[in-house]
């Protein structure tokens, strides 16, 4: 039992010193690769770094003008939707006015009716007016 102790203990050993011999190889190579990387990104001259500004310059006043663009579009849009509101207030109140000038005509009409139904006709004219007033009825209301 003891020796397959020993025998652990120097295969856990063994493999330390094996990861201790590697790991700096590892690191290098890590180390070369973040590098090279870095490098890479980053500009190697001013008129590099000046292009990139250029870039971004225009990307920002792209973006600017589409945005100036869809307001624009917007603004119309609400434009022609409060002409749109204005047009159907003119119908509403068009329409209310006839109604309001019907009201009126239907009372005056009613009126009318009442006067010609409690004034006495004469003889030929009186069954006429008789059959009117059933027609309208004593409310007003058409039957």
């Amino acid at each position: 039992m003891v020796e397959h102790l020993m025998y652990a203990a120097i295969g856990f050993l063994l493999a330390a010193l094996l990861a201790i011999m590697v790991m700096p190889l590892v690191h290098r190579r890590a180390v070369r690769l973040t590098m090279a990387r870095l490098q890479s990104a980053l500009p190697q001259s001013v008129a590099e770094i000046q292009a990139d500004k250029d870039l971004l310059r225009a990307e920002f006043a792209m973006g600017m003008r589409r945005l100036e663009l869809a307001l624009e579009e917007a603004r119309n849009k609400c434009a022609r939707q409060m002409i749109e509101l204005g047009k159907r207030n003119d119908a509403i109140n068009k329409l209310k006015e006839q109604r309001e000038a019907l009201k009126v005509e239907i009372i005056t009409l009613r009126a009318q009716l009442k006067a010609a139904a409690s004034r006495p006709a004469p003889r030929s004219t009186s069954q006429t007016n008789v059959s009117v007033v059933r027609q309208w009825g004593a409310d007003g209301i058409l039957r």
